[in-house]
Order: C-alpha cells, then structure tokens, then sequence
C-alpha cells in the first residue's frame, strides 16, 4: 500500500482549531476554536454531521476530537462522547488498533496512508476504509493525527448481491439438476413398465403423452393417439381408454383420484381386462394441469378370478349334495332312534313280562340254578335296556339345540353333587368320603342342562370307582387358563384316589360303549363319558383325562369364558 500524498487541506483550518488540539486542557480538544462567523459550534456541528467517522489525536496519541460515526470501532462500554483526553488503546478495539497501528506512526511521521478493515470480522458487516493523514497547523509544524474512517456500504451491497446472485445460480443448477433426474427416472420407469403403463391427459381431457410403456401395452402408437379427445364419443380417432372415461374424469376432479375396471381393445383387435386409476393432478396454485392414467393389464387376474368363482360354484354344489346326503343320513338316524325306542322296546318287555310269568309257572321252590338263570336272565334285559336308553340320549343330543347363556358353574356343581350323593347306587355313609369343592369357579357360556349331564357323569364316576377306597377323597378344581388361539379359556378338574387306569387307553373312554373296566366290578353302559365328550366338543371346548392303575384318576375339560366371567 503505498502512502497518499499530504493533503493541504488540514491548512485550511484556523489556528485556533490546531492549538485547542495542543491544548493541556482536555476539554479543549471539543473544538474549542471558533468557525468563520465566530460561533464554537460552528465546527462541532461541522464534524459531528459528517458521514465519516472522525477521531483527531495529538502527537502522544490522545484522544482530541470524535464524532457519532466513530462509536462502532470503540470498545465495548465506551463511547464517543467520553473519549477526549484519553490514550487511543484505552478507548480503539482491538482489531481496529491492529489495523491503524503502521499508519498512525507513519502520520505522525508526516506520512498519510489508507487500509481496509474488515469490522465486525464477519461477513455480514461492510468493509471499512481507513484514511490517516498527518495534522498540520497553519505554521506548518505536525500537530497530530487525524482518521477518518468510512463503511463501505456499496461494495458490501455489491458483495452481498454477488453473492445472492450466485446462491441463486447454484439453486437453479441444483433444480435444473433435479429436474433432469426426475426426468431420466419417468422415462426410465415408462419405458420399463410391464404389464402397465402411464397416460396423460390435458385439462380437456385430450392424450398428451403417450408413453413407450403404453405403446406395448395397447400397441396404438404415439402419432395416433397423441391429442385424441377421450371424452368425444363420435370420434373417428382411436379410442385407447374405456367408454366410461369421461364420467371418470368428472370423479378424479371432484374426488381427487377415480377407479375403472373393464375390457380395452387392443390395437390388433384382442382385448385385455384393465384396471385403470385416474389421478387428477395441479400445480402450486391449485390450477388444474391435467390427469394421470395409470392402466393394468389384470388379464390374468380376471382369469384367475373366473376359476375361482368356477371352482367355488362346484364347491358349494358339493357342499349342497354333502348337505342333503347329511340330511338324509339325520333322517335315517331319527328312523333308527325311532326304532330303537319303539321296535327294540318291545320285545325286551315281552322278555320281562315273560319272565315273571315264567317264574309264576315254575312256582316254588325252583332249584338254585334256575333262580341263577332267571337273574341272569333279568339282569341282562335291565342291561339291555339301560343301553337303549343310552342310545337315545346320545342321539337326542347331537340334534339338540344348545340354549346358550352365562353359566355360573360352581351353582351347577353344587346341584351335581346333591343328585350324585341321593343316588342310591352312589350313596356313601358319613365318614367314608372327602369331598373338596372350590370356593369360587369361572362363569362360562353354554347351556345349563347339557353340562349339568357332565358334572353328573363326572362326579358319578369319582363316587363308583373310588368305593373300593375308605375313605374315598373326591377333589374338584377350576380356573382359568391361556386359550389355544388366543385369549382365555375355563378349565375344570375331578380328582379322586381310585382304582384308576392306564391312560394309554385313555381315548377309549369317550367313546361309545367303551370300557376299561368289567361289568361284574362296576356297573355302567359305557355312553356317559361319550355324552360328556359330545357335550363338551359342541360347547367348543376339550376334554381328557390322566390316570395310573390304582393310583386314582384325573378328568378335564374346557370350555369358552362368558363375557362377563371372573375367576
């Protein structure tokens, strides 16, 4: 930077004003010296209007005079009003010292010069232009030194302009950029659907683009096809899109997006079975630019549907013969209980009737192998009979409507063992059972009556096959447990310390008839467990057992919570 010529105008200054700057008296330095009309003020309005920030210093670098546009290069906490007399460190920031520090000295050498200081050293503020010049008075000698210092708001507008303008040089390469790459990628994905394709249509409704995609799917080409008005009826032009097109594209600009399913005709004449979205599309402004056609060959999907709806006919057809064979086979089933019950019936109370006639004849005494006989005889026809009866019930039971409700089960239980413990076949003496019941049991949903019939059967059981035990110990529990799929579900238990079984052969005890133990030992048909089982399955539950050979038995089962059940 090379040093500027001294300039003369310092020497137009009065003397006054160069020897209120050499002045001891600090409150001199304010310009004490008067203007040409001999008013003081004169120069202190002079100064203090100036643009420029303005500091004159005396030869040991005190402050003499400041203006307003000085106070941004001031430290923190100063201000320019109370700088006069002060050393330029104590009052100049930092920086701002740093950058005046080589050109005061040379002003006060008699040199002038000029920098450019950066402040605030950030690039949000303007640059600043320092000029320093050397003070001279009148006589010629230094007085001091004298900065002006100026912001330069039009390079930094100039700056800040170039730099918006490049900002938004970049921003527009970026979208231009952006631009292309959607671009690349619509007719990448254009070109590369199958089986679909992406047409356009202008506000009125008239094919804009027509897309590679779209020319494999419908084998119309562009030139064809490009500026057809979709929504004409009587047009000669090909029409690509489905007659009911237009009424679509009155749903798509009211809703936004429409649906169309149907058959379009190719261009070499064969059809396809298309499912067609029309998306109505607008700019930022919510002016309408048009409507998008996204078009899919659902061919096979239709073909598929059609067998589906071919296979599911046949399905119901044998749904419907199954359904009648089933009827029939019910109906047949009735005609047997029918007969059961009437034609079975019959002849086993002749075999009774006889048999007391039988003994009538016979008189007495008979010997004791007839009177064995004639038990035999009558214990089988009672047997006989107690199947039948079985039978029936069994068969009633699968026609059987279920009556559904909330069942509170422990009400059920207790009214169980009150029948159980008045059968006289059941009955035990005080002393020779224990019997412990739960406190609470689950509510479930089912019908009272059936599973009433499995609390009898149950608890039945656990009286007969534990009375060779003394005393015989009965337990029955309940809660609630995880379901299979999910939720909850009621389980109950009847324990006793009976005979028991191999529960290998634990299955064969709910079927009918099955037995695992002789008709001499305990007595039963072998249709109560196949009742409780029928029961218990209708009701959508499960039901099993576990036991050992002489160790006693354990029977479950489960069924469906009520909806306002508590454990």
């Amino acid at each position: 930077m090379q040093p500027l010529p001294r300039d003369p105008w310092p020497t137009h200054l009065p003397a006054a004003f160069f020897d209120a700057l050499d002045s001891a008296d600090p409150a001199a330095a304010a310009l004490a010296a008067t203007g040409p009309s001999g008013d003081e003020t004169w120069w202190q309005a002079l100064v203090h209007a100036l643009p420029d920030g303005v500091l004159a210093l005396d030869m040991q670098l005190r402050c003499r005079c400041a203006n307003p546009a000085l106070q941004p290069l001031l430290r923190p906490g100063v201000t320019w009003q109370t700088i006069v007399g002060q050393s330029w460190h104590d009052v100049l920031a930092d920086g701002v010292l740093d950058a005046l520090l080589p050109w005061v000295a040379l002003a006060q050498g008699g040199e002038a010069g000029q920098t450019t200081l950066r402040w605030p050293a950030d690039d949000t503020a303007p640059p600043w232009t320092l000029n320093v010049r050397p003070l001279w008075d009148v006589r010629g000698a230094a007085t001091g030194v004298l900065v002006l210092a100026r912001p330069d708001t039009h390079a930094h507008a100039m700056q800040a302009a170039a730099a918006r303008e490049h900002e938004l040089r970049t921003r527009l390469q970026q979208q231009d950029a952006a631009l292309a790459t959607q671009q690349a990628r619509w007719q990448a994905l254009s070109s590369a659907l199958r089986d679909a394709a992406i047409v356009f249509l202008d506000p009125a409704g008239r094919i804009s683009d027509w897309p590679p995609s779209a020319e494999r799917l419908l084998g119309y080409p562009a030139a064809a096809v490009v500026g057809v008005d979709t929504t004409a009826a009587d047009s000669a032009a090909p029409q690509p899109l489905p007659p009911d097109t237009p009424q679509a594209l009155e749903r798509a600009a009211l809703l936004g997006q429409a649906e169309s399913t149907g058959w379009l005709a190719r261009a070499d004449g064969t059809q396809l079975w298309a499912h067609i979205v029309y998306t109505a599309l607008h700019d930022a402004d919510g002016q309408p630019l048009g409507t998008a056609c996204l078009v899919r060959d659902m061919s096979a999907v239709h073909r598929l549907e059609a067998l589906l709806r071919e296979l599911n006919q046949g399905l119901e057809r044998q749904v419907q013969e199954r359904t009648q064979a089933l009827q029939a086979a019910l109906h047949d089933l009735e005609a047997f209980a029918y007969s059961v019950s009437h034609d079975l019936r019959a002849p086993l109370r002749h075999i009774t009737a006889y048999l007391g006639l039988l003994r009538e004849d016979l008189g007495v005494p008979v010997s004791d192998a007839v009177q064995e006989d004639l038990a035999t005889i009558d214990e089988a026809a009672a047997r006989m009979g107690q199947l039948i009866e079985g039978l029936l019930a069994f068969a009633r039971l699968g026609r059987a409507a279920l009556q559904r409700q909330p069942v509170p089960m422990l009400d059920l239980l207790l009214s169980s063992i009150n029948r159980v413990q008045h059968d006289p076949a059941l009955r035990r003496a005080p002393g020779e059972y224990e019997l412990h019941l739960p406190a609470t049991l689950p509510v479930v949903d089912g019908d009272p009556l059936l599973l009433s019939q499995v609390w009898d059967n149950l608890l039945g059981n656990a009286f007969k096959y534990s009375r060779p035990r003394h005393p015989a110990v009965i337990q029955v529990e309940g809660g609630v447990q995880p379901a299979a799929g999910g939720g909850q579900e009621a389980i109950f238990r009847v324990r006793d310390n009976g005979v028991g079984f191999d529960d290998r052969h634990a299955s064969n005890l709910f079927g009918v008839f099955q037995r695992l133990h002789r008709p001499q030992e305990f007595e039963g048909t072998g249709i109560g467990l196949a009742l409780c089982r029928r029961i218990v399955e209708r009701h959508g539950g499960r039901i099993g057992a576990t036991a050992r050979p002489d160790a006693g038995a354990t029977f479950w089962f489960t069924l469906p919570l009520a909806s306002t059940a508590s454990a």
